[in-house]
């Protein structure tokens, strides 16, 4: 692959976004990074993860479950003969909003710390086992990147698959957030009650998550968007997340992308 330099020369891509100038009168070395892309297997295991949930069984009751239209099946009660209607009308409406709190439900139990779709212990734990942890960060191409990261894509991904609006799974990831912070004043600290604020998130309650999470999030739902699961590789997740700005969150200790430095 070749481009231009600053002074015109040509510049030939000679390892992964380190390029060195070909016709130059001076060779110069170029270093390459021998570090491992050990980010590489954690985004083969999610994504085979976001292919799989929606279509687990309870991926498929959630989505029924939300499939649920009132507006419809008044529409196809109307349309019925009268003899048929002499019961009266379902109060469909009624109906849906017990068809949402079972989809509420379901995922929740599926998604809660502990549970099936909670992905950051288990990739922790296979993390540690490959002596590859190193405090969280792992690194692809030229970036490190916080394994937080997976699963909030995950929730994002599958959660738009089986039906839920970005403003449900956003606001219910900032609503969950703020109950985790007030428990933890509450039970640790011995003090009242303390709520995260991050108006780049939107209006609360997703101004309570962590910015980090919220941008993960909002990944796996753009994702969604234009990559369905037959299509979704590793590949394709890992060309998007280095697509994440610096520093994927709000900084300083909250941030889940740094630049690599290169050990070997």
């Amino acid at each position: 692959m070749n481009a231009k330099g600053s002074n015109g020369t040509s510049m030939q891509l000679e390892a992964i976004h380190e390029t060195k100038p070909v016709g130059e009168r001076e060779p110069r070395i170029v270093r390459v990074c021998r570090d491992s892309n050990d980010a590489i297997p954690v985004a083969q295991y999610i994504v085979t993860e976001m292919k799989k949930n929606p279509f687990t069984p309870e991926g498929k009751k959630i989505t029924s479950a939300n499939l649920f239209d009132p507006a419809a099946e008044v529409e196809q009660w109307n349309a019925q003969p009268w003899h048929a209607k002499l019961g009266g009308m379902p109060d469909y409406y009624s109906i849906a909003t017990g068809h949402k709190l079972a989809a509420y439900q379901i995922w929740t139990m599926q998604v809660a710390p502990g549970q099936p779709w909670d992905h950051k212990p288990i990739i922790k734990a296979m993390l540690i086992q490959r002596g590859i942890f190193r405090k969280g960060w792992q690194r692809y191409a030229q970036y490190d990147y916080f394994y937080d990261i997976w699963s909030n894509i995950h929730y994002g991904y599958v959660g738009t698959a089986v039906g839920f609006s970005s403003n449900e799974l956003l606001g219910g990831a900032g609503l969950a957030q703020a109950l985790s912070d007030a428990k933890y004043d509450l039970h640790k600290k011995r003090q009242w009650p303390t709520m995260q604020h991050h108006p780049e998130n939107g209006a609360w309650p997703n101004s309570a998550d962590d910015v980090q999470d919220h941008i993960s999030i909002q990944l796996g739902i753009d994702l969604y968007t234009s990559i369905k699961p037959n299509a979704l590789s590793a590949d394709l997740l890992l060309s998007e997340i280095t697509f994440v700005e610096l520093p994927w969150g709000s900084g300083g200790d909250n941030h889940a992308k740094r630049l690599h430095q290169c050990h070997s």
